[in-house]
């Protein structure tokens, strides 16, 4: 008898697991294209996340995104990203769910669909007819391998869509999928090749007209039976012709070249020299600045440095193209620009070298140090874009300054007796737990130096200038720092938006959120933002494409 209940009591486990297995099974089984949310239908969007599994930011960025793409008439893209799909095969439920709600613009069957399943560790794209050529199958692979599987791996879905649907629209674009690696090329310079192609024709004809002249008075001179000597004089008003119309020449420049350096002077000159940081006295609740941001004191030439660049660059271009009559390319216009910044940067750091000599006379070591802290951080860059001796040579006496106002020896200042530095593990116990987190988070480093004499301590703050961190409005500390930012309402062309920073220290804990406004939508580009609300970015279904089964597939 026990031995009957005993397999009894098997029997009923294997049916109830064979019942809850079934039940699974058919719930697997009953997931289809269907069950997808189809954004169109919720909002006129492109990304389908009902498990969310990205964040509502990065829905909302992949949707601006895709919108621009759509509305230009060059893809319609679907991300669909879902934790299961039941038992079906992600190859397949991605062609199916393609032809479901297609995709694309019927005529030019331009569409594609991302799809990502958790489970099956899934990634799928689907290619419209129309896009098969422009982004072949290799190139669907070699995105999701560069730019997306890495991100899923590491659990980063949010940086794996976003950098995926990044590296399409540069596809699109500019016709190379690898967006961070797009190479700088000047455009071809054919003035000077026209220049010169002109000058030859005209020469030649020039050539033929004294030649049909010559031979005219050659047979004038048969019949009349006189010698007319005519060529030298052909030859001669030949050379005067070319004379002149070389003399009138006005060489062309590039633009191109030109526009480039507007916006890269801009960078450089804040880059270099940072910008004067705004005053915050007058509103308490605003947003704290950055140790990054702070600027140097010594010289900030802003825009009156750039007018004097530009201004220079510009007349050295009009004397080269009216007075030498000759073209300026990309390439020239670029030397021209980098020899003035050049010289800029010497007249700068001379300028610099005098007025920090001036006001640190009667500052101590400790904020010497701080000060000319700033200046290296910012100039160090230019030594990178400027590595020519005289720059590079101050950079290197900069450094070798910093390092003797931090480390050469202090006097005590209660016996005068010589002090010596303890290293970074002694100095832990004369810190307080703030300095601690601070030397942790590399915002702030401590030195602390001790007299062997009469045991007096003193302790030293050294600021990382690069750190983004910066001071908690409670606790003092440099362990202040923005987490995460939230856009409450988008700018649009009648007003402006809005969004919070939200700021936690990571000392004591306190937090704060600051307001931050978004400026308007400039009406350049309110046309833009009408037209999509036409075009398919707002409509409630898609395109009507259709795929023929390209695309590529990825796991992890």
């Amino acid at each position: 008898m026990k031995y009957q209940s005993f397999l009894f009591r098997c029997l009923l486990l294997v049916l109830f697991t064979g019942f809850l297995a079934s039940c699974d099974q058919s719930k697997k089984q009953k997931f289809s294209v269907e069950d997808v949310p189809d954004p169109k239908k919720s909002g006129g969007g492109y990304v389908s996340n009902p498990d969310h599994l990205i964040s509502d930011a990065a829905v909302s960025e992949l949707n601006e995104k895709l919108s621009v793409l759509d509305r230009d008439g060059k893809a319609q893209v679907a991300v669909v990203i879902l934790r299961s799909i039941g038992d079906n095969e992600s190859r397949d439920f991605v062609h199916k769910l393609f032809n479901y709600w297609k995709i694309g613009d019927k005529e030019k069957n331009n569409g594609l669909l991302v799809l990502m399943v958790e489970d099956a560790r899934r990634l799928e794209f689907e290619t419209g007819y129309g896009l098969e050529a422009d982004m072949p199958d290799i190139i669907c692979f070699r995105i999701q391998q560069e730019y997306m599987i890495p991100r899923i791996k590491e659990h980063n879905y949010d940086a794996a869509f976003t950098d995926g649907i990044r590296s399409v629209v540069s596809l699109f674009n500019n016709g190379n999928y690898a967006y961070d690696r797009l190479p700088e090329l000047p455009p071809a310079d054919a003035s000077l090749m026209a220049a010169d192609s002109t000058v030859e024709v005209s020469a030649d004809a020039q050539a033929a007209d004294g030649e049909g002249q010559e031979a005219a008075a050659a047979d004038m001179a048969t019949a009349s039976g006189d010698e007319v000597d005519v060529a030298p004089q052909s030859f001669a008003q030949t050379d005067i012709a070319t004379n002149s119309v070389s003399n009138d020449y006005t060489g062309d420049f590039s633009f191109l070249s030109v526009i480039f350096w507007l916006f890269a002077s801009a960078a450089m000159m804040h880059l270099f020299f940072g910008k004067k940081a705004k005053r915050r006295d007058d509103d308490a609740d605003a947003e704290p600045l950055k140790i990054s941001a702070i600027p140097n004191e010594f010289l900030r030439p802003r825009w009156i440095g750039l007018i004097i660049i530009h201004a220079v660059a510009f007349y050295i271009i009009y004397y080269i193209t009216t007075k030498r009559h000759t073209d300026v390319g990309f390439l020239k216009v670029f030397l021209i620009y980098y020899l003035v910044w050049l010289a800029f940067m010497h007249v700068a750091v001379l300028l610099i070298a005098a007025r920090s000599a001036v006001m640190l006379r009667n500052d101590d070591r400790h904020l010497k140090w701080l000060r000319l802290e700033v200046l290296r951080r910012d100039l160090r860059i230019a030594g990178y874009v400027f590595p020519l001796p005289y720059l590079w040579l101050y950079l290197k006496w900069l450094q070798y300054r910093l390092n003797h106002l931090r480390n050469d020896v202090y006097e005590c200042p209660q016996c005068s007796h010589s002090m010596h530095k303890l290293d970074e593990t002694e100095d832990n116990t004369y810190l307080d737990k703030g300095q601690v987190m601070e030397e942790k988070l590399e915002s702030v480093d401590y030195d602390v130096w001790r007299c062997d004499t009469c045991n007096t301590q003193t302790v030293l703050n050294y600021t990382n200038m690069r750190s983004g961190l910066t001071d908690c409005p409670s606790c003092k500390h440099k362990t202040y720092k923005c987490k995460k930012t939230v856009t409450k309402r988008r700018a649009t062309t009648s007003s402006e938006g809005w969004g919070i920073r939200e700021y936690v220290c990571a000392f004591c804990a306190y937090a704060h959120d600051y307001q931050f406004v978004i400026p308007k939508i400039s009406k350049s580009s309110s046309s833009s933002s009408s037209g999509s609300s036409s075009s398919s970015s707002s409509s409630s279904s898609w395109g009507g494409g259709s795929s023929g089964g390209g695309g590529a597939s990825s796991s992890w």
